[in-house]
């Protein structure tokens, strides 16, 4: 999983707390369910416990997230996301697979949320990417504008052929060196 909270500092780190809490138990409780089910799980106790139901003012805390669950046995992805994407790379080729364009919680949309599961059939060698929109949103380069989501891929297809632990280190020296002497914007 990969999620980004609403609000930044002490509420958005309050708000991660919660929703991971609630996330670990229900993955604990059921653990075969589809990632689509525990989104729809999350969203339904997330809203009760920030007694968010009924409530139309404002945008409402929520999250963002891309959520997988690897089924080895069937050599499937099974992913879920709500708001964000998955970066699968198959064969060579990246595809992007989108979430749905709901987030989970906040009071600004319907209660009761539904998820897509889409189910990816994986090879040896396949790789996927969960990240937040802070990394692309990123403000910086030589004209101060966002990272953006076809640089990150770039990066990806560029880096493909290296081990994980390499490509985390050079997605890492890539958002730094895009950020320089600038703020990070964002998770």
């Amino acid at each position: 999983a990969a999620a980004d909270c609403t609000g930044h500092g002490l509420p958005g780190a309050m708000l991660g707390a919660i929703a991971c809490s609630l996330l670990n138990e229900i993955a604990t409780s059921a653990p075969t369910h589809d990632p689509a089910h525990m989104l729809a799980l999350l969203n339904t106790r997330l809203v009760h416990t920030l007694h968010q139901q009924g409530q139309r003012r404002g945008a409402g805390d929520g999250l963002d997230i891309a959520l997988c669950r690897v089924d080895r046995k069937e050599h499937e992805i099974l992913f879920a996301g709500a708001r964000r994407p998955l970066y699968w790379l198959h064969g060579g080729q990246l595809s992007v697979i989108n979430g749905d364009r709901l987030s989970v919680g906040g009071a600004h949309q319907q209660a009761d949320r539904r998820f897509a599961t889409h189910r990816l059939a994986y090879a040896p060698g396949d790789r996927i990417y969960l990240f937040s929109d802070g990394y692309v949103d990123q403000l910086g380069g030589p004209e101060g504008r966002r990272f953006m989501a076809s640089r990150l891929q770039d990066l990806i297809h560029q880096h493909s052929h290296l081990d994980m632990a390499t490509q985390g280190r050079l997605l890492d020296k890539a958002f730094l060196d895009w950020r320089g002497e600038g703020d990070q914007v964002d998770d």
